[in-house]
């Protein structure tokens, strides 16, 4: 009988379980931690000033843009008005001309009329019609004629062509003629007239000593 003993086979290859039941301080429920999902964390000093940099360009590009759109606004504003200024004065002009050219017609009725008139006194007639539908035109657009014989004479009103003797004292410095008519519009001088002025004669201030000539204005 052999009576070699066979080695006992060897526990290495045994499965076994080894269960730690310390206490867990950390997690006490004892279960399996879940897969943890990182808190989100604050941006940085850096990132958060790159977003506001980025907020204020877009800021700054919005701003430009309505600036762009305000500026073309304003050009075709000033475009439209220009184009109705330009057609009121073209309408104006239009208008003004139209009643000129019934003058013309008028002179030109005259003149036909003044080949076979023999009448002077209605061929006057005629030319001061005309006149008056003249003067009637300028006043449609403002125009008047200024009546200065009889009044003091004014530097800013005619101009002085001739000197002529006063016959009394009150009329020195006295318009007493017109040799050009003078026209002003809305109060202005459109075109000052040409008088003649009366002042007192030598000998009549020799024989009247209170009374000196007043010195006729520069015009």
């Amino acid at each position: 009988m052999d009576r070699t003993k066979t080695p006992p086979e060897s526990t290495s290859s045994i499965p076994f379980r080894v269960t730690d039941r310390r206490p867990n301080y950390e997690n006490p429920s004892g279960k399996e931690p879940q897969d943890s999902i990182p808190e989100p964390r604050h941006p940085s000093l850096v990132v958060e000033l790159e977003e506001r940099a980025r907020a204020a360009e877009a800021k700054l590009a919005e701003g430009l843009n309505l600036l762009r759109r305000r500026e073309a606004e304003a050009d075709d504003f000033r475009a439209r008005l220009k184009r109705e200024s330009e057609r009121r004065s073209r309408a104006e002009m239009e208008s003004w001309l139209n009643a000129m050219l019934e003058v013309m017609d008028s002179l030109d009725r005259g003149a036909a009329s003044a080949a076979t008139q023999s009448d002077p006194a209605a061929l006057r007639e005629g030319i001061l019609k005309v006149r008056d539908q003249f003067l009637s035109t300028l006043a449609r657009q403002g125009v008047e004629p200024m009546v200065l014989v009889g009044t003091p004479y004014d530097p800013h009103l005619a101009e002085a062509v001739e000197v002529t003797g006063a016959a009394t004292p009150s009329e020195d410095n006295t318009i007493v003629e017109e040799v050009r008519r003078g026209y002003q519009m809305g109060g202005q001088v459109l075109r000052p007239a040409q008088v003649r002025v009366a002042r007192i004669a030598t000998d009549a201030v020799t024989s009247d000593p209170g009374s000196k000539p007043s010195p006729l204005p520069e015009s």
